[in-house]
Order: C-alpha cells, then structure tokens, then sequence
C-alpha cells in the first residue's frame, strides 16, 4: 500500500512544504515590521549599553515561541478539522487513507519544524535589528520609506506571490487531468449499466454443475421486471484483473524480461455485446460457444498489436497461456476495440486483454492450470442492462439467485459511473487537497500583500498629505499605492511562471491529457493571484486615500 500511495504522498508533502514556506515568508514579513516599528526602543537600548547578541537574542526567542506557540495552535486546529477537511476532499470517496489524529512522530515532526523555522525566519529581523543606526533612529529616521528591511520585505512577498502561483497551476493542472481521466471514452457503454458484486458459491460444484447454474441463473435474471439484459462475468470492468503469459502458436517463445502477459475475462455469451465492447474484426461470442465446442477467444486490439505483427492477421491464430504444451488452446475469433477493464493505470494505454465464454472449458495436464482454470468458473460479477436504480434491483436480484440457488449470495451493486468514479479516489484525493492547499497558499499571498501595503501606507503617511496638501486627488493616491501593490505581484507572476512550468514537469507523470506548460492552468493561477491582490490592495488603498490631508501632516 506504501508503494501505491508513495508519489501521491510525495506530492502532498512538497505541496506542505510549500505552504509552510509561504507561511513562514508571512510571518518573516510581521517581524521585520515590528522590528521596522521598534527602532527607537532598540536604539535606546544600544545607546545605553546593549549588546548587538543581546538583541539578537531576544528576537530569536520571540519568534520561536511564536513559531512553536503557531505549531501547538495548529495541532489542535489541525486535530480538530482534519475530518471536516478529509470529508470534503474525499466527498465522493468511499476509503479514508489517512489517519486524523496525530502520532508521536508527527507531534515530534512539528515540533522540530516549528522550532527550526522560528530560528530561521527570526534570523534576518534580528540580524537586521541590529544594524539599527542609533542616532538615525533617534532623530526619527524611522517615518522614512527607504529602511533597509523594505526590500527584505519586498522580496519575501515576490518569493509568497511565484510560491502561490506554482502551487495554484499545479493544483489546476491535476483537477484538469482527473477531469480528462475520468470522462475519457471507456470503449463501452456506461449509462444504465449497474453491476453486481456475489460471493462465489462453494469449491465442492464441478464445472458442469458451475454452467448448468450460470445458465439457469442468466435467465432467470433476464426475467426480472426491468432488466432488458443481464451478463456474467469472472469480475466486472474495473473491479479486478486476472493475468497470465501469453505463447501465441508459431512465434518464439518470450525471452527473459520481456512483457508478454495479458489480462483476461471469462464471460457469458452476449456479455460484450450487452456491456456496449465495439467488435472491429471476426465474430462475438455465441451460444455454440459452450463446452461441446474448441475453445475460441476474442482479444482486443492491444493484445493484437502486442503478439502479432502488422502484416499478420489474427482471426483465427491459435494462442496458449503459460506453459509451451498450451500454445494452442485458444482461436481467436474476433478482435474488439480497446476498452478499460483494469482499474489501474487508468491514465495509461490499454493493456493486452482477451475474453473466453463462460461455457467453455479446457482440460489442462499440470495441476496448476488445471486449477487456474477451475477457479475461473466460479464467477464474482453480474452486469445488468437496467434503468432500475442499485437499492431498488438489490432484492429482485438477490430473490433471483435465492430461487436459482441458496448459496448464491449479493454482495453490492453500483451502476457502472460509480464505480468509475471509485477507479479515481486516489487522483480524486490529491487534486482535492492540492486544490485546498493552493487556495490556502491565495490566502496567504493576499494576507501578505496586505500586510506590507498597510505597513507602507503607514511609514508614507506624511508623503501622502504632502501629495494630497499639493493637489494629488483621491483617485491619484489610489494608484500610487495599487501600483506600488500590482509592481510586487507582477514580480511574483513573472518569477512564478517557470516555477509552475517547472512544477508541470515534475507532476507530468500523473498528467492526463495535460501538458506541463498548460496555459489554462498558468492563466487561472495568474487570474486568482491577480484578483486576491487586489482585493487585498484595495482595503489599504481606500484607506490611504481617505486621510485628511491636515492629519496626515500632523502624523509623526
């Protein structure tokens, strides 16, 4: 299960860590402004006899227990809301993966984060602290727009704004790609398809007793009020996979390493068809096809592609499973078109897949095929061609095969879109949260730029009388700070735009019909950052405007 999950987890993780980052870039930002705001105090220090260590010290403590104080707060909240925020990514999901209550390596994991990043995003306020010039700050430098941390501040809001652009196309990128996953063309019909999951009668019934059941079981399905057609199956599409090596009659023995399985599907007669599989060549599946005859096979053109070449024709080529004594078992009599049938790889080309009658049975000499194919008699799916929804077909279905047999018992039914929609709760899961994190990442830029646009409308005050006292109107104030704002957030988009191409290339492989420089992706992170800023912009901006030039004067 660790491999199956491990590059979603990946990806989460970089997609945490991120957030963290800008996260961190936020509060880096608070306290070089506070240290900005504090300079009188820490001149008057140093004046009379503080030490830069000292100094440096105190900054150091005050953001680490901020950042541990922030890491306690967010376990609880974390605690909290983890199944609040797991039920709303996994809405349509029916598995939970992921624990909610945190272990104590996750408690020790977030301890030592918040620790670290107290340390390191509390460095440069305290370093910058102590490059105070006492007498500049004591004669009241600090009301000047030009202090030293401004670009510190700058580039730490550019880093926020490319971070959240990064993080917003890529969660744009796979929301795109499920999307394209999940309605790409099946190869079979979907709608008014539901299938039926039965637990498999005991191991005492023989064969023969096995197709007698099967056929009596068929009809009487068939007979159910609303049912136009019923079909039975080894597993239904997207519910399991059966797998062996393929020795087709004529060709080489496979060598050593090289990919020659195939999956495969026992089926009753008009199953395919039923189910919507387009036949491009050769005949479907009769009910000639039963145990009196040869037994006969139809594949799909992957598995044709893959053991014959393209000036061989494979109607009627004889193919084995396994063993080289079996190289003729099977005719192929028909080829059909490439359906998904695994539920894996669903992002991926078809595998090699052919499909035998349930009816048909091969007598094998080594005891291992000979169980192989015993086991495949026992069927665990029935697909229904029906307009009557699961919960209401449940007792007609489970009645049917209680008069057929009492040891044929229901399991579940689900029409054919739900279970494609289980084939894609993982991919499901992770553009979910991507999508959460990449709207929590919009948050925190637009917090952020507001923030240091707030911070420099109040050290441009006296500017901004002095503007408005010379004739400057409130629609000029407004575009002098927006455009200062919209200068950081361009700065962000321009560096933001190869971090998001950068961060396609590294998620290209659970892409789907996207490429890694989408510009629907690169336009939605550009459109969200830029609207989410202006918003935040704005709130500063109308406040820097409304000043009355008088106070603005007046304002030390």
């Amino acid at each position: 299960m660790k491999e199956q999950y491990a590059s979603s987890l990946q990806l989460l993780m970089a997609v945490c860590g991120l957030v963290l980052l800008i996260a961190c870039a936020n509060v880096a930002n608070l306290l070089l402004a506070r240290s900005v705001a504090r300079r009188t105090q820490t001149a008057v220090r140093m004046a009379i006899g503080a030490s830069r260590p000292q100094i440096v010290t105190q900054a150091l403590v005050e953001s680490i227990l901020l950042a541990v104080a922030g890491g306690v707060a967010g376990l609880l909240v974390a605690t909290a809301a983890a199944r609040l925020l797991l039920s709303l990514a996994f809405s349509v999901s029916t598995f939970l993966p992921i624990s909610t209550l945190p272990s104590p390596l996750v408690l020790a994991f977030a301890f030592g984060v918040s620790v670290l990043t107290g340390i390191i995003f509390g460095a440069v306020p305290a370093w910058l602290a102590t490059r105070t010039d006492p007498i500049d700050a004591l004669r009241g430098s600090g009301r000047s727009t030009g202090d030293h941390s401004s670009f510190t501040r700058t580039s730490l809001l550019v880093l926020q704004a490319a971070l959240s652009v990064g993080l917003v196309a890529g969660a744009t990128m796979l929301g795109r790609s499920l999307s394209n996953v999940q309605h790409q063309d099946f190869a079979y019909a979907v709608q008014d398809r539901v299938l039926v999951a039965i637990n498999r009668p005991p191991s005492n019934y023989t064969v023969p007793q096995l197709t007698a059941m099967y056929r009596t079981l068929e009809d009487r399905l068939n007979r159910i009020p609303g049912v136009q057609r019923a079909g039975l199956a080894l597993y239904n599409p997207l519910t399991d996979n059966w797998g062996e090596l393929i020795l087709v009659a004529g060709h080489p023995p496979p060598k050593s390493g090289e990919n020659a399985g195939a999956s495969w599907d026992r089926v009753s007669a008009h199953y395919l068809q039923d189910l919507g599989v387009t036949l491009k060549r050769g005949r479907a599946f009769t009910e000639a096809d039963n145990e009196t005859t040869a037994p006969v096979a139809i594949v799909n053109e992957a598995f044709a592609k893959r053991f014959f070449k393209s000036d061989e024709d494979p109607l009627g080529q004889h193919f084995g499973l396994d063993e080289p004594e079996n190289v003729g078992t099977y005719t192929i009599v028909g080829v059909v078109r490439d359906a998904r049938w695994q539920s894996f790889q669903l992002d991926r080309p078809a595998r090699p897949m052919f499909w035998v009658p349930l009816a048909q049975n091969v007598n094998y000499v080594k005891s291992v095929m000979t169980r192989v194919e015993y086991q495949s008699h026992f069927i665990s799916g029935l697909m229904l061609v029906t307009k009557i929804p699961p919960g209401q077909l449940e007792p007609l279905v489970t009645k049917a095969m209680a008069d057929v047999d009492p040891n044929l018992t229901f399991m579940s039914a689900r029409t054919l879109e739900q279970q494609i929609a289980l084939s894609f709760d993982q991919q499901r899961a992770v553009a979910s949260l991507a999508g959460l994190f990449g709207v929590v990442s919009l948050l925190l830029a637009a917090i952020g730029l507001y923030g240091v646009t707030a911070y420099a409308v109040a050290q441009r005050t006296n500017e901004i009388g002095i503007r408005m006292a010379l004739g400057a109107d409130r629609g000029a104030v407004l575009n002098l700070v927006l455009r200062s704002a919209f200068t950081r957030v361009a700065s962000g988009l321009i560096l933001g735009a190869p971090l998001a191409i950068g961060a396609g290339r590294l998620i290209a492989a659970q892409l789907y019909g996207v490429t890694f420089w989408d510009p629907i992706a690169l336009a939605v992170a550009a459109g969200s950052l830029t609207l989410c800023a202006l918003v935040a912009a704005l709130i500063p901006a109308s406040r820097a405007a409304s000043i009355p030039p008088m106070f603005a004067l007046r304002s030390e």
